[in-house]
């Protein structure tokens, strides 16, 4: 089945596990950086994969916002 989705942003659906604290603090860093969890989680993902020198095929058609430097998710122990 065609949809204008398909032609504008073809994505893939993932399913995650996360600690409950960390899934929190996610949202928060999202929200703090006026996005969605989503949107930062392909960010950091996309981070993470061009340090690593894993550059993929159609990167730069993506649009994705790149993740500030000065986010930091902290953690209390």
């Amino acid at each position: 089945m065609f949809t204008m989705k398909k032609l504008i942003h073809p994505s893939t659906n993932m399913s995650v596990c996360l600690p409950a604290v960390m899934q929190e603090k996610l949202r928060q860093a999202a929200q703090d950086d006026h996005r969605s969890v989503s949107s930062l989680v392909a960010a950091l993902v996309d981070a993470y994969l061009t340090r690593e020198g894993y550059l993929y095929p159609g990167r730069e058609n993506l649009g994705l916002r790149p993740v500030p430097r000065q986010s930091r998710i902290e953690f209390e122990y």
